[in-house]
C-alpha cells in the first residue's frame, strides 16, 4: 500500500490500494483500472482536479477526520464507487467532487462543509441519503439529478444555503428533518414530484413528511 505526498497519476504505482496523508497537490488521473480503494488520512489536504476521475474499478473511499478535498471532479464518474466512509468535519470545496458515482446509500457526516456545485449530483443508484448534525451545504445542486433517491434524513442544526440541492430527484418518498434545520436557497426541490413549494422552508421541521402529507 503506497503512501503519497506529491503524486500525479495513481496508476503509475501499480497499487490497488492508495494511502494518502499530509498535503497533496497536483493534477491527477486514473484510467488504468488498478486502484480499488483510496484512503485519505485525518487532517490531510488534497488539492487539484481530476485525481481519480472515472477510475473504472474504484469501489471504496475512506476519508479521515477533518480532511479537506479541494478541486473539481476529483472522484467524478467513478461508477463502481459504492462505499464512502467519511469521518466528521469533512470539507468538500470544488465542483462535482463525487458526481456520477455508484452510491446506493450516502452519509454526509457531522460538521461537514460542502461548498461546490453538483458535489454528489447524478448519483444514478442513490436511494437513501443521511445528512448528519451540523452540516452546512452552501454550494448549489449538491444532490441534483439523483433520480432514484427516495429517502432523505436531515439532522439537527443543518443549514442548506445553496440552490437546487435536491432538484430533479423525482422519486422522493420521505423527508425527515431534525431540530433547527434551515433551508434558505431557491428551487431546492424543483422538478420533484408532489412536493409543493410551500413546504420547502420553515415547515420542514421535526417531522417525517411522506407523499401522503404532501398531498
Amino acid at each position: 500500500m503506497a503512501k503519497y505526498k506529491n503524486f500525479t497519476y495513481c496508476e503509475l504505482s501499480g497499487d490497488q490500494e492508495i494511502n494518502i496523508s499530509g498535503d497533496v497537490d497536483g493534477y491527477g488521473g486514473c484510467s488504468s483500472g488498478i486502484c480499488h480503494t483510496v484512503n485519505i488520512g485525518p487532517n490531510s489536504r488534497m488539492k487539484g482536479p481530476y485525481f481519480f476521475e472515472e477510475c473504472p474499478i474504484l469501489q471504496q473511499v475512506r476519508l479521515g477526520e477533518k480532511c479537506l478535498i479541494r478541486g473539481d471532479n476529483i472522484f467524478a464518474g467513478c461508477s463502481s464507487l459504492k462505499t464512502l466512509n467519511a469521518s466528521d468535519g469533512l470539507r468538500l470545496f470544488g465542483n462535482a467532487t463525487f458526481a456520477g458515482c455508484g452510491f446506493q446509500e450516502l452519509v454526509i457526516p457531522k460538521g461537514t462543509i460542502v461548498d461546490g456545485s453538483y458535489s454528489f449530483g447524478n448519483s444514478k443508484n442513490l436511494i437513501s441519503v443521511i445528512i448528519e448534525d451540523g452540516v452546512v451545504i452552501s454550494g448549489d445542486k449538491t444532490l441534483e439529478d439523483c433520480k432514484k433517491l427516495q429517502k432523505i434524513s436531515i439532522g439537527s442544526y443543518v443549514q442548506i444555503l445553496g440552490e437546487r440541492t435536491f432538484a430533479n430527484c423525482e422519486n422522493i418518498q420521505s423527508i425527515r428533518v431534525g431540530d433547527n434545520f434551515s433551508i434558505l436557497g431557491n428551487n431546492n426541490f424543483a422538478g420533484c414530484r408532489d412536493i409543493p413549494e410551500s413546504r420547502h422552508g420553515a415547515n420542514l421541521v421535526n417531522e417525517d413528511y411522506t407523499y401522503a402529507k404532501f398531498a
